[in-house]
């Protein structure tokens, strides 16, 4: 059985990931601040060196989803940015050089200046804020350093632990709780549910893919009118979800207003539909009955 390790293991996409590929691979997560126990999963909460866990675990893959995400954290602390989202990442290179490991990272949507849609994996590189430039630098130093490496940028949903809730998630539960939700009606993006994202990622491994791409639904929305599919979805009171407009928000660190993704390279090369984002969203109900969410949010 081959062995996938998963650095942030405790993260939304860490915790998603190793419950649902610990059936097809011999699964290792790496811990940080919190412990958390998943079945059929190993971790390092008694390992203290990332070269004892590779020595002892020996992985054929590291999926890499250690990130600092927060657009504005990062713009406040640069050093911040640069420390999560690329030396991490130069550290994690350093060691599966030596132990001849392949690396799939997890990259952002965020690359572009958005001012267009559908931003192709070739096209040129435009970051507005700390956040997308330290994720592009890192992308740069990993096909330098690795060019077999598998970078995958993408922006996904799903069910989340207690601890760590999804962009969905946060719209749900604020909803079910009476309160209302802004949401940008002039940002758009082109999400994937995490279910769907963790299958992909599967093919792309066993295909021993390389290099970029990008896991996206086939078409764009605005946060906004996501908010009001899962309410139409989950049969809540779409009048909790009101309107905001992100380019006059000017508390918030400047980002793209639209990282939509074309996904054709990625649909052509595994032949797979990657789904409108309503069908997307219909994944989640799919977690629901498979048990998948149960043993998520349990965490």
């Amino acid at each position: 059985m081959k062995k996938i390790l998963i650095t942030g293991g405790t993260g939304l996409l860490g915790v998603n990931l190793a419950i649902r590929i610990s059936n097809y691979y011999e699964t290792f997560i790496l811990l940080n601040k919190k412990i958390i126990e998943i079945p059929s999963t190993l971790n390092n909460k008694d390992i203290k060196s990332l070269e004892e866990v590779f020595s002892k675990f020996n992985p054929d893959l590291v999926i890499n989803t250690v990130a600092e995400t927060d657009v504005d954290l990062c713009e406040d602390k640069p050093s911040l940015a640069v420390d999560t989202n690329l030396n991490y990442l130069k550290k994690i290179i350093v060691i599966c050089k030596l132990h001849k490991c392949k690396i799939l990272h997890i990259s952002t949507d965020h690359l572009s200046d958005g001012s267009e849609p559908f931003v192709k994996e070739n096209q040129e590189a435009s970051p507005l804020n700390q956040y997308a430039k330290t994720k592009l630098l890192a992308e740069q130093y990993l096909l330098k350093e690795m060019p077999n490496s598998l970078i995958i940028r993408t922006s996904f949903f799903g069910w989340g632990p207690r601890y760590r809730f999804s962009f969905s998630d946060k719209i749900i539960n604020k909803i079910n709780d009476n309160k209302s939700v802004l949401l940008f009606e002039d940002a758009f993006f082109s999400p994937i549910s995490i279910r769907r994202l963790c299958t992909i990622i599967i093919m792309l491994f066993e295909k021993e893919a390389y290099g970029i791409y990008n896991i996206s639904s086939n078409d764009r929305i605005s946060k906004y009118k996501f908010g009001l599919m899962l309410c139409g979805s989950f049969r809540l009171n779409k009048n909790y979800v009101l309107k905001d407009k992100i380019i006059e928000r000017t508390d918030l660190t400047i980002r793209p207003v639209d990282t939509s993704l074309n996904n054709k390279k990625l649909t052509d090369f595994l032949n797979f539909n990657c789904g409108s984002v309503n069908e997307n969203i219909k994944d989640l109900f799919h977690d629901i009955k498979d048990g998948i969410k149960d043993k998520i949010v349990k965490l």
